[in-house]
């Protein structure tokens, strides 16, 4: 069985000297993590089993819990308002994601979310869950195959190498109680049996592929009515499969909730019973003490998204108050301003230090002392965290957990000065995407030196289809 040997090894929140990590091919599994003399027998090895990765630092591949690769596209072409405008924010920008959602052809989904996907892996990031709503053709009409652009975003993950959980969106509203608008005929889930028998033979289909896992995603209380919520809440249950959901996005959705229902959309949830371990809020900005207490009770995850967040001008999220209650967090690269999972985990510590005017808030008591210190909390949302939202056996280097690693160059100017008590927190809290030097998914590189083996051909489709629809 392979045997990777990296200079510095992540293993239980801390990079120790030493270690070693053993995988089954077959499998894609870990098998045995131990001290590397362990695990290597010089001078008997096959050859080509052991690889020595040589300044190098691996850890879990990064868990993006919350995506939507086609929203690559339209990065850079939102920044900009109209001068008699009386300002930009989340809705405005939403309607340039409309136009750009309806000029894709099925080949162009494939083809935008691979080169999305691959440069996700060369962030680190090794599992993606896609919150994935585009479903018709522009004119509102269903293809032959119901999953057509579903098995699109499949494949283009397939191709790229990285893990996937589809999310499958449920879309039937433009708002509680309103018809969908013309731009959101692409969305459209108008029949819950529909809906939820498309979504099992999905799970069905996908269960047949190492890297596919299938999850339920009503996509807000604005897109879905809320008599449909305990209906998909069982399928998950039934299909051990994890259930996404926008929620408190925006103060519009608070407000529409409340006028229609009297409750927030939080108490709502609860009220039907949804949140669980199951259960992923997506964004959750705008929360009062109770609504965080609700999330806060052992089960639920909540899937921060700092950078889009910040860019759409949504709102902090209450991270310190979510935490403090018990909450899960993981994070997501979103509507993908950023393909940066260190940048996002970094965010929720910064974002805290701008609320609160002090530092060093997000922490947990390491190496048995008296410090405290945020890099391990952080490096677990982007790992383990995402993992467990997603119902994946990843994020952690122990056996049994995927094969999925992210390796880092040591010797790259922006860890420059590290030492095994640094590490943790340079990576966290300052360096760029590119110290990752190598990547593995289920035990096979796809990250070479910083390169995909696709690179070249992924980013001129891409290009191709960048240029089509700016024209």
């Amino acid at each position: 069985m392979p045997v990777l040997v990296p200079e510095l090894l992540y293993v239980d929140g801390v990079f120790r000297r030493g270690m070693a990590v053993e995988f089954s091919a077959a499998s894609g599994r870990i098998t045995r993590v131990a001290p590397a003399t362990a695990l290597t027998l010089d001078g008997t090895e096959p050859e080509g089993r052991i690889a020595r990765l040589t300044g190098r630092a691996l850890m879990p591949g990064f868990v993006n819990a919350h995506s939507h690769a086609f929203q690559r596209l339209i990065r850079g072409r939102t920044q900009w308002r109209p001068r008699v405008s009386e300002g930009a924010d989340f809705w405005t920008w939403r309607t340039a994601m409309y136009t750009a959602a309806n000029a894709l052809t099925p080949d162009d989904v494939f083809e935008v979310s691979r080169f999305c996907f691959i440069e996700m892996l060369s962030a680190g990031i090794t599992s993606v869950g896609e919150f994935h709503y585009l479903h018709r053709d522009p004119a509102g009409n269903a293809y032959e195959d119901p999953a057509e652009l579903a098995q699109r975003v499949i494949a283009a993950a397939d191709d790229a190498g990285i893990r996937i959980c589809l999310l499958n969106v449920a879309y039937a509203t433009g708002g509680i109680d309103e018809p969908l608008a013309i731009a959101q005929r692409r969305f459209g889930t108008p029949d819950i049996e529909a809906f939820l028998t498309d979504t099992v033979e999905l799970a069905d289909e996908a269960g047949r592929h190492p890297r596919v896992t299938v999850g339920v995603a009503p996509h807000s209380l604005r897109a879905v009515p809320r008599y449909w919520l305990p209906a998909i809440h069982s399928l998950a249950f039934g299909l051990g499969a994890p259930l996404h959901m926008h929620v408190s996005e925006q103060p519009a959705e608070v407000t529409a909730c409340l006028e229609k229902y009297g409750r927030r959309p939080v108490e709502v949830l609860a009220d039907l019973g949804i949140i669980d371990e199951h259960f992923t809020a997506v964004h959750a900005t705008h929360l009062t003490f109770r609504e965080v207490e609700v999330l806060g009770i052992p089960g639920p995850t909540v899937c921060a998204c700092p950078t889009t967040e910040r860019d759409l001008g949504d709102g902090f999220l209450p991270g310190m108050e979510l935490l403090d209650a018990g909450a899960r967090i993981a994070i997501g690269t979103d509507s993908q301003t950023m393909i940066d999972p260190l940048g996002e985990v970094r965010l929720l510590e910064y974002h805290e230090r701008l609320r609160r005017q002090h530092r060093i808030l997000i922490h947990a008591t390491t190496h048995g002392d008296q410090r405290l210190e945020t890099a391990p909390v952080l490096l677990s949302v982007a790992t383990g965290e995402g993992a467990r939202s997603l119902r994946l056996a990843a994020g952690r280097i122990e056996p049994d957990a995927f094969a999925d690693f992210v390796a880092f160059d040591l010797d790259h100017r922006a860890l420059a000065g590290w030492t095994e008590d640094t590490l943790d927190a340079l990576l966290a809290l300052s360096a760029p995407p590119s110290v990752v030097s190598d990547v593995w998914v289920g035990g096979v590189q796809r990250i070479h030196a910083g390169r995909h083996r696709l690179d070249r051909e992924a980013e001129a489709a891409f290009r191709s289809v960048s240029r089509r629809i700016a024209d």
